[in-house]
């Protein structure tokens, strides 16, 4: 059988879905490669920069305010403050007096001792201070005493305006091992500037800054440009020759494309520098060149997959299991259940396959259980009938035993002892076949649903009374004390259930505590009890005969369950739940049993 339904199917539903995405991708890449696919890489680069330059920016920054504050500490110190108006106040005279020479002199040896000692901390390579007409006046360095520097750019720009330590700028040595300048005004009493402190700092820690432990590029790196963009600083020093990168002068907090190059550039609160980040074009493209050639691999195994999906599986997979469920159903129907679905099944498929043999594992059972159910009916049925014709057998002759005993118990009185005692015993034990009789007829009733229940109204106490008459007969010659209580409640109110088999019930129970006492009490009890607005019929029946052992309480109501067990216990069990109610038992052995049975006064029968 061919279900081309399935090929067509899948066709619509998979083949040229599939075609339609894979014409949007291969359009959008196409887009995306043509127009502009360095905007798309902006972001895609953006946190990463960001993230690491923020970081070096941050730690330069400190470094810078580090080291101003530190210089600031130094031109505002005491007796450096001091030893600077000293120097630039007095001038020595051609013939000085020798006070004055050697106050000079003093102050120049406070101040460069000052000033050798913070240089050989290993922050500074030099320290200098500077008169405001431009001559060096104390130094770190001895050969810079003296020395004119009026002509320095930062003295005419920046020295009417000082107020704090700024930074001038980088001073590149000729081995490349290049400095940050710093100046610092010095004030007198009156906050006047008297001097400048000039401080070349080693930029050692700042090179370290600029190198990249962990990278994403090879090529990435980070330097320090000048506000013409011109490379100042890298991770090995200063460039050897001048090289510029042509970008903005803004510090937008974006990423950018330029000349094959993707940056990031960002500005300093404490030095008139930037910071660029850099990753060449090729290193940063190369993901995507790598997913494009993954996207090419993925849409050419798509559409393999997809032919061959097409051509062979549809029909392999779908339409061939389908045929297959098909022809076991119509087996099903005609009333074949051993019929074999075979393996061709995957996915959902083979979840339907599975139910199908769950429902025919199911139908299987049910047959089964019906045939059971036929047999067990029929076998009902038979020991109804074979109960019946043997109860009418029996009972005849059970009865003229009985009576018969009865009556010679009766009417002679000068029969020996011994001879009154088997007469009795002949009594009682033909009565508890005649009981057993109706116990059996009464199971064969319960089993084939044939025994109905009935509500009336009835005395309690009448009944009870009943139940001693019997169970007083039925204790013949043995030596046991018979107790019998009816419950006030029961004088003024009757009883509401089916008299005739709570009557049985008790009976039945009352027979089972004589046979199990050969010497001792019986005692029943009755009473009207209330539990959730429902009013209940407790009656209790209770031996001090053998009792019964802990293992066989679970199974004291199953007819023939034990050689032990009664028959006359199963009946009552069944009865009592066919009037709604409960039996339990609480027994010690060798100390005797309680049995007692609970039933709804206006319990719902079902018939």
């Amino acid at each position: 059988m061919k279900v081309r339904f399935f090929q067509r199917l899948n066709t619509r539903l998979s083949l040229l879905p599939i075609m339609i995405i894979l014409a949007i991708f291969i359009a959008a890449g196409i887009g995306f490669y043509f127009f502009g696919y360095s905007h798309f890489l902006k972001d895609f680069h953006k946190f990463h920069l960001i993230n690491l330059l923020s970081e070096k920016r941050l730690v330069i920054d400190s470094w810078v305010e580090y080291r101003r504050s530190d210089l600031q500490g130094l031109s505002r110190l005491g007796i450096f403050r001091d030893n600077v108006v000293i120097l630039t106040t007095m001038q020595q005279p051609a013939k000085p007096k020798k006070k004055i020479a050697e106050a000079i002199n003093t102050a120049q040896l406070n101040v460069s001792r000052l000033l050798e000692e913070k240089a050989s901390s290993g922050k500074y390579k030099v320290l200098s201070v500077i008169s405001k007409d431009g001559r060096v006046i104390s130094s770190s360095n001895k050969d810079l005493t003296g020395a004119d520097w009026s002509d320095r750019t930062f003295l005419r720009e920046l020295l009417p305006d000082m107020k704090s330590t700024v930074v001038i700028g980088l001073n590149a040595d000729t081995d490349r091992n290049n400095g940050m300048e710093f100046l610092t005004p010095v004030f007198d009493g009156n906050d006047n500037v008297i001097a400048l402190l000039y401080a070349v700092s080693k930029a050692d820690e700042l090179t370290g800054f600029l190198k990249i432990e962990k990278g994403i590029y090879k090529s990435e790196k980070i330097e320090l440009i000048d506000g013409d963009g011109n490379i100042v600083l890298t991770k090995d020093g200063s460039p050897s020759r001048k090289i510029r990168y042509n970008i903005p002068r803004d510090n937008q907090n974006i990423v950018r494309y330029k000349d094959g190059v993707f940056f990031y550039v960002a500005g300093f609160e404490n030095a008139p520098f930037r910071i660029i980040g850099t990753g060449q074009k090729s290193e940063v493209t190369k993901p995507f060149v790598i997913l494009l050639i993954g996207y090419l691999s993925f849409a050419g195994a798509i559409i393999l997959l997809s032919i061959i999906q097409n051509a062979y599986l549809a029909k392999r997979l779908i339409a061939k299991p389908i045929s297959k469920l098909v022809n076991v159903t119509k087996s099903v129907v005609a009333g074949d259940l051993n019929v074999d679905l075979g393996k061709e099944y995957k996915g959902e498929l083979l979840e339907l396959k599975k139910s199908f043999e769950n429902m025919i594992e199911e139908l299987k059972g049910r047959e089964s259980a019906l045939r059971e159910n036929i047999r067990t009916k029929e076998k009902s049925r038979l020991k109804s009938i074979f109960f019946g014709k043997v109860s009418h057998e029996l009972r005849a002759s059970l009865n003229s035993i009985a009576a018969g005993a009865g009556t010679v118990l009766d009417n002679e009185k000068n029969i020996a002892q011994d001879n009154r005692k088997t007469l009795e015993e002949i009594s009682c034990n033909a009565k508890n076949l005649l009981q057993l009789m109706d116990d059996l007829l009464d199971l064969s009733r319960l089993e084939e649903g044939k025994l109905a229940v009935s509500r009336e109204e009835f005395n309690m106490c009448e009944l009870l009374k009943e139940i001693e008459d019997i169970a007083r007969s039925l204790i013949g010659a043995k030596e046991i004390e018979l107790i019998v209580d009816c419950h006030d409640v029961f004088m003024d109110s009757p009883a509401y259930t089916d008299r005739q088999r709570l009557r049985q019930i008790l009976v039945n129970l009352a027979a089972n505590a004589i046979k199990s006492t050969e010497v001792g009490t019986v005692t029943i009890l009755s009473s009207m009890i209330t539990k959730d607005s429902v009013e209940y019929i407790e009656a209790s029946v209770a031996d001090t005969g053998s009792g019964i052992e802990t293992e066989m309480l679970g199974r004291i109501f199953e007819e023939f369950s034990d050689p032990r067990s009664s028959l006359g216990l199963s009946i009552s069990k069944k009865l009592t739940d066919a009037l709604g109610g409960k039996i339990e038992v609480d027994s010690t052995p060798g100390k005797g049993s309680v049995f007692t049975v609970t039933i709804p006064t206006k319990a719902i029968i079902y018939q």
